[in-house]
């Protein structure tokens, strides 16, 4: 039996969550294109699995938190995504929403909204139309960095396991 490492995987999860999160204050600051609660919310979940994609690859298949830093990477990938396809149908259906998300004053009442207003704070409208990036909308490509979360968390959790012949 041979193992294989899962590092390699793991920080190529962690590489996916950091250029997000830095494309998204990029364009926030150099642009002025304000994050709407959803977007925060994605932020939030790039967070998570950046956070588990670190303890994965820090840590070993047999350490007890192992499965609790894939269970955090999981759920930041299956929230992230969500909202991120949710977002994306809110673009194509601006009617059903209207005027401020009560999400938002939710968002922007929690601790560190205050100390990193530029990475927490929604100040913008989930249906403000920005221009495409490469023909998508942002909540697409945040959407696609999501699913390649999806992947790569896939390849990471076989990476783990001990390997003989196929898997």
């Amino acid at each position: 039996m041979q193992y294989s490492s899962a590092r390699p995987w793991a920080i190529l999860g962690l590489s996916i969550s950091l250029g997000a999160l830095a494309a998204a204050l990029f364009l926030q600051i150099s642009k002025e294109w304000f994050p709407c609660p959803l977007c925060i919310i994605q932020r939030y979940a790039y967070m998570a699995t950046a956070l588990g994609f670190l303890g994965i690859g820090l840590t070993t298949r047999k350490s007890m938190w192992s499965a609790l830093f894939v269970i955090v990477t999981l759920t930041g990938f299956l929230a992230g995504a969500g909202v991120a396809f949710y977002h994306v149908w809110v673009l194509a259906n601006p009617a059903q929403t209207c005027g401020v998300d009560p999400l938002q004053n939710t968002l922007n009442a929690l601790p560190w909204a205050q100390y990193w207003p530029d990475m927490f704070v929604a100040d913008g409208l989930c249906t403000d139309e920005f221009p495409p990036l490469w023909g998508l909308s942002l909540p697409m490509w945040s959407g696609l960095g999501f699913l390649a979360q999806g992947v790569v968390l896939l390849l990471t959790v076989r990476g783990r396991q001990y390997v003989k012949g196929s898997w």
